[in-house]
């Protein structure tokens, strides 16, 4: 442990420790402040309460620590190899923690997980590579006795309660392609057995679905999953018994793919599982007797899916749901119930603002809070029990002042056809209507905008910009029938959404008609060429940051077709007919567009291949269009070095700048 690495941790510790340790009032916002990485990673709480394990140094993800709550010192830890982050790690017993890293593989800044498992123990002792494809060798390559290289990536199923020694593991094994090995999404995984102070295995079994997730009984035995069958469509499989085969097991009544299991009864009995049923569009929680078959549902919001348990704070019996329709909503499945009653008086305490749990100790005394809103990134709380007292540990971004930020305000309106559309506005300080950045979400299934603090947003609205976050048809958390609306409509009424929530805007003068930009990264940034395309005259400027502009490319290119259910998906969501896909692509409409465009594009983007940039590159140029050009040496699918990430909104500004804050005047084309 070296001396500058105690002054670093030391230093950051003493900034957490301080309640009110929030940067001073400032009316200067710099983008720096926006565009770092917290100095912070996650904070998790021992078992026995005595300690707590926390990632902190460059990215948050450097270093490993342990603090010890009696005296607030540090303890011992561990920093991450040159090269390497920190990715997650779990405390697995009182006194020991396993930990996983990321490795910045050649030609990339963002690091990629390794798929290997590290042992340590609190005071710094027995620190071991106990899984992954080095396994089997020390540090100079040499092959060591009793453990053996595994070509494969590990999710861990059970921290096993009654076993300090052993943990639970599901193994995915990669294939070889060419020189490389990489992810396996086809392969069904193995369960395995794995000791994490010699990194030994004992296989239990594959279970026979591919991509398989699993859950334990409350004997920590596996016993259900959930995966894909050999036609990739959603499947689910159980073992009556321990020693019984894995059986395919039917949930009549059920759409298959929103079919997700949470977790066993405490007498083993009956398994909890979210799901949407047939005449039915959002995910409530469900009962499964395993005996009789007799399912019961528990509960279901109204307006929104059930996303999340919420148990008692020794993680043993469920207390309530929570869902998420413009805010967090909870329901107390057992109203006198007094983890259900504490639950609610913490959210009561911080009115305003979100609680979330994120570890506790065994015997329930002892939790770690992460409370956050749309004007925080959140801050840190260990709060006891019994005592009801909630201390401040840290923040997560120590700079940013909340007092400073600008509240997500909810916004509701019809689209053209009548459906109902949410989303979010930012506004800056001041009367509006101010200067408009239209910003589509990435995805776009399975994602959408939520209040969350969004730095992104927080940026814009800094700089005079309004910001409206739409959650147009395709998006998560609106139901099932809302979410497959999008099926099949990139362009169609998915940009539809977009369009009528920018006359929305308009016509509730949140902004002048002729100072508007739309602006995107992934999905957002096709929608944002999209619009330029389909809407000449409504947008000032457009800004494609790592997006997809020619939709027949997806098929070829990109990590999403290198697999059999990434193939199956783009069938099921775009189609594969080669001429509408050509009409619903900016790389072939681009003459279309009469704005000026920004482009960005990170060189080795693993997701929206490269070559998307390249050819909307090149369309624009053919066409004569005004073009600026960002291209991003080492990058992936988005910015990740702090420094480009800097250089990137510096960017962004400049052009939104030079074609919102002065629509008279004449815009010019340029970049590199």
């Amino acid at each position: 442990m070296g001396k500058s690495w105690l002054l670093l941790v030391t230093a950051l510790l003493a900034c957490a420790s301080q309640a009110s340790g929030r940067a001073a009032d400032s009316e200067s916002n710099p983008i720096e402040q926006f565009t770092r990485h917290d100095e912070f990673g996650t904070i998790k709480i021992s078992p026995d309460g005595e300690f707590v394990a926390l990632t902190t140094g460059k990215y948050g993800r450097t270093l490993l620590t342990f603090i010890s709550l009696k005296d607030m010192k540090l303890v011992s830890g561990v920093r991450a190899p040159d090269g390497f982050e920190i990715d997650d790690f779990r405390w697995v017993s009182a006194t020991r923690l396993i930990y996983m890293i990321a490795e910045r593989q050649l030609g990339r800044v963002q690091p990629t997980p390794t798929g290997e498992i590290f042992g340590i123990d609190r005071d710094g002792k027995h620190h071991l590579l106990l899984y992954g494809y080095r396994a089997g060798q020390d540090s100079l390559g040499t092959r060591v006795t009793g453990r053996q290289a595994s070509y494969a990536s590990a999710d861990l199923i059970s921290a096993l309660n009654a076993d300090d020694r052993n943990i639970l593991i599901a193994e995915h094994p990669w294939r070889e392609a060419g020189n490389y090995w990489h992810y396996d999404p086809d392969a069904p995984p193995r369960v395995v057995l794995l000791n994490t102070f010699n990194g030994k295995k004992k296989y239990l079994g594959t279970v026979p679905l591919a991509n398989a997730s699993v859950i334990v009984d409350r004997n920590d035995q596996v016993r259900f999953g959930v995966g894909m069958n050999e036609k990739f469509k959603l499947a689910v499989t159980w073992k009556p018994t321990p020693e019984a085969p894995w059986t395919a097991f039917d949930l009549p009544g059920f759409r298959d793919e929103s079919i997700v299991p949470q977790r066993f009864s405490t007498d083993n009995r009956s398994v909890l599982f979210t799901g949407v049923h047939e005449g039915e569009s959002f995910s409530a929680l469900y009962r499964l007797d395993l005996q009789t078959r007799v399912i019961d549902k528990v509960y279901g919001f109204e307006d929104s899916n059930v996303i999340d348990l919420v148990t008692d704070f020794a993680d043993r019996e469920v207390v309530g749901v929570r869902g998420y329709s413009d805010r967090p909503v909870y329901h107390w499945l057992v109203q006198d119930d007094p983890a259900a009653k504490l639950h609610a008086a913490l959210q009561r305490g911080f009115a305003g603002q979100d609680v979330s749990i994120t570890s506790t100790t065994a015997d329930g005394r002892v939790a770690i809070a992460f409370v956050d809103s749309d004007t925080s990134p959140g801050d840190y709380y260990l709060f006891d029990t019994v005592t009801r007292k909630a201390d401040h540990l840290r923040s997560a971004k120590e700079w940013i002042n909340p007092k400073n930020m600008r509240p997500k305000q909810s916004i509701e309106f019809s689209a053209r056809d009548g459906l109902k559309l949410h989303g979010y506005l930012t506004q800056p300080a001041g009367d509006a209507p101010h200067p408009l950045i239209l910003l589509p979400h990435g995805g776009p299934y399975g994602v959408r905008d939520t209040r969350e603090f969004d730095w992104e947003a927080q940026l814009l609205a800094s700089r005079g910009y309004s910001v409206l976050q739409i959650n147009f048809r395709g998006s998560e958390g609106y139901g099932m029938d809302f979410t497959n609306a999008g099926f099949r409509q990139w362009g169609g009424t998915m940009q539809d959404d977009l369009t009528d929530a920018t006359h929305w805007a308009i016509e509730q003068r949140i902004a002048p008609k002729d100072r508007i930009c739309i602006y995107g990264a992934s999905y957002g940034g096709y929608a944002a060429l999209m619009g330029a395309v389909k809407e000449p005259k409504l947008y000032r400027c457009a800004i494609g940051y790592a997006g997809v502009y020619d939709l027949e490319l997806m098929f070829s290119s990109g990590d999403i077709p290198q697999w059999k259910g990434g193939r199956s998906y783009l069938d099921d969501v775009l189609g594969n007919d080669m001429a509408a896909l050509h009409s619903r692509s900016p790389a072939y409409n681009a003459g279309k567009i009469e704005i000026p465009v920004l482009l960005i594009h990170g060189k080795e983007d693993w997701r929206a291949d490269y070559e998307q940039a390249k050819r909307m590159k090149t369309a624009l140029e053919k066409n004569r269009k005004k073009l600026e050009w960002m291209a991003l040496s080492r990058e992936g699918h988005g910015v990740y070095d702090e420094e480009t990430r800097l250089e990137v909104y510096e960017r962004i500004l400049k052009f939104l700048d030079g074609n919102l804050m002065n629509p008279a005047a004449e815009k010019t084309s340029g970049g590199n």
